[in-house]
Order: structure tokens, then sequence, then C-alpha cells
């Protein structure tokens, strides 16, 4: 997803780093449960994707008010970008070997 937020265009990426910026602010782990926690994710997020990005939180704020539907965007990003990360996930973990040779 690519947001234009003060002339600067930005493909959002889903990091650690946005997660780590995320706890930094907020002060607990990422887990949506309201619309705050989205948008301070949201946040997180441009500032993690896009390091040399000068943007305050209230600048972010306005940028949300003046585009409402980009939150449902956002969510909707979101959604996709862990349901392939847990896809991945799944790719690399290894079955379990069987301890009993005889099953």
């Amino acid at each position: 997803m690519k947001v234009s937020i003060n002339n600067i265009d930005v493909e959002l990426k889903y990091t650690m780093r946005s997660l780590m910026i995320y706890e930094k602010i907020y002060g607990k782990t990422f887990q949506p449960e309201g619309l705050s926690e989205m948008l301070v994710y949201f946040y997180s997020t441009i500032l993690a994707s896009d390091k040399n990005i000068k943007l305050t939180f209230n600048e972010f704020i306005d940028y949300i008010d003046e585009n409402p539907n980009l939150l449902n965007d956002f969510a909707a990003w979101l959604g996709k970008a862990t349901e392939v990360n847990k896809y991945v996930k799944n790719e690399d973990e290894q079955p379990e070997e069987n301890p009993d040779p005889n099953v």
C-alpha cells in the first residue's frame, strides 16, 4: 500500500521496525482493540517504512482527518500482510519428526 503524505510517497511495509516503534510509542505490544491502536500502528508503519520522513503524530492525525477512508484501506492492507506472514511462517516450519520409529 502506498500513501502520499506531506508530498512524500511512502510504500508501507509490515516489519519488526513498525512493531517496535508502536511499542515504544504506545507502551505495549500491538493488539488492535480500537481506533487509537490502529491509528498509532498506522503512524508507526509510516515511520518505519520511510526512515527519513519528518512527520509528527498531529500532522498524521490531520492527514487522516482529511482522508478518513485511508484507515479502512490500511486495516485491509494490514489484514492481508498478516495473512501472508502466516503462510510464510507455515512454509518455513519443518514437520516434527515422529520419535517412535514404528509409527
